[in-house]
């Protein structure tokens, strides 16, 4: 009886092992206000590389880039995206607000926002 305990027990473990918790949980939440937009993602953070890659393809313009980078501030792209950012590994924070961005910047970053949980995944 004792064995068949420390089996289960074993088994459950190596379950949430494999699973890579608590790393491996994903948390995105998107916020649409009125006169901002809002994405927040927490992801395992060997998924960094991936997101990074996926922002300087989607949202990258001239000479930046958002690789090896830890971000906490305002950004303003060449095609006049202003928004706020803060990244570090496993960690992407964007606030863009729409009254300072036309509608097509806001549906960009909003489209890019909501493919980041495909990259996480």
């Amino acid at each position: 009886m004792k064995n068949s305990a420390f089996f289960f027990c074993a088994l459950i473990c190596i379950a949430i092992i494999s699973c890579g918790f608590p790393d491996g949980s994903i948390s995105i939440k998107h916020s649409q206000y009125s006169h901002y937009y809002e994405m927040t993602a927490k992801f395992n953070p060997d998924k960094t590389a991936a997101v990074e890659s996926w922002l300087d393809q989607e949202l990258a313009t001239g000479d930046v880039s958002f690789t090896n980078t830890e971000i906490d501030g305002d950004i303003t792209l060449d095609n006049q995206a202003t928004f706020y950012m803060k990244k570090s590994p496993g960690f992407l924070n964007i606030k863009l607000d729409k009254e300072k961005n036309s509608d097509a910047i806001y549906k960009k970053v909003r489209t890019v926002c909501e493919g980041i949980q495909d990259v996480v995944r």
